[in-house]
């Protein structure tokens, strides 16, 4: 027979101090331990992140299906230098932002992932679809972030990168705290105002990480959007902590109850 024992265990920071600016964030630091992190889950990491790529490819191809008839329509703007109408802009504006909130959940998915390498637990490119049981949540709390931060790109780009790194953390609050979705926006943009200047920092290295990876024709962001998951998911610790369920299982001999095999331990974000 065997006995199953759960416990809960918090790691990091919590709400309360990363609302009132208690909570350790280190540059430099969080940016290292990313960059390690990244090199011992880089295999298993690699899948997931593809696969989001791709239904968020998938997803903007629809998108351009539905509004121009053919997404070649669009892209021929750039083959052919082809004018490029407001029509078309529209459609490319709307068909991104409605690939990035329909994939909300696989996007809840990898960002669960990084939270188990942030607390020292592996992870497996099936959990991917970890994000489904969130799916309603994280469309709602992606449309509402996504809807603030164009309004604010509109009013000046410079809002809305900021809006960008401070609602950074909403989505993962609402699944991993079990936040609404206006309480995890409020919590990510308090947090962040209070530690801005460690935060700007990290997401600057991160800028810079990507437009190199742009330059070396997209290869680098098989390294760098992995990196950058992981990046959030230390910050996410680090400021507002993470619970994560151990199981322990001892196998009994029926025989002999006085003698136990050593407990086996595993532990999970996702059982949170």
């Amino acid at each position: 027979m065997s006995d199953k024992l759960k416990k809960n265990f918090h790691l990091g920071g919590s709400i309360d101090k990363a609302l009132k600016g208690e909570a350790d964030l280190q540059a430099v630091s969080v940016l290292q331990e990313a960059w390690k992190i990244t090199a011992r889950h880089f295999l298993t990491f690699l899948p997931a992140i593809i696969g989001l790529f791709l239904a968020q490819i998938a997803l903007l191809m629809l998108g351009l299906q539905v509004q121009l008839g053919s997404p070649a329509v669009f892209f021929d703007t750039f083959t052919n230098g082809q004018e490029m109408t407001a029509e078309i802009i529209q459609a490319g504006y709307m068909s991104n932002f409605w690939a990035d909130v329909l994939s909300a959940p696989l996007y809840v998915g990898v960002s669960l992932m990084a939270l188990n390498h942030a607390v020292g637990l592996p992870s497996k490119p099936s959990h991917l679809v970890k994000g489904f049981p969130f799916a309603l949540v994280s469309i709602i709390t992606m449309l509402l972030t996504s809807s603030i931060q164009g309004i604010g790109s509109t009013l000046f780009p410079l809002i809305g990168l900021f809006m960008s790194m401070a609602f950074g953390m909403a989505i993962i609050l609402v699944c991993e705290k079990r936040t609404t979705p206006l309480k995890a926006i409020q919590y990510s943009l308090m947090a962040t105002v209070r530690k801005l200047m460690p935060i700007t920092a990290i997401y600057l290295v991160v800028m810079i990480m990507f437009m190199i990876s742009f330059a070396t024709a997209g290869l680098g962001l098989l390294w760098t959007i992995p990196f950058f998951f992981n990046v959030k998911g230390i910050i996410y610790r680090n400021l507002f902590g993470i619970t994560l369920q151990v199981t322990s299982v001892a196998k009994k001999d029926d025989a002999n109850d006085d003698e136990s095999t050593p407990p086996s331990t595993k532990g999970d974000v996702f059982n949170a």
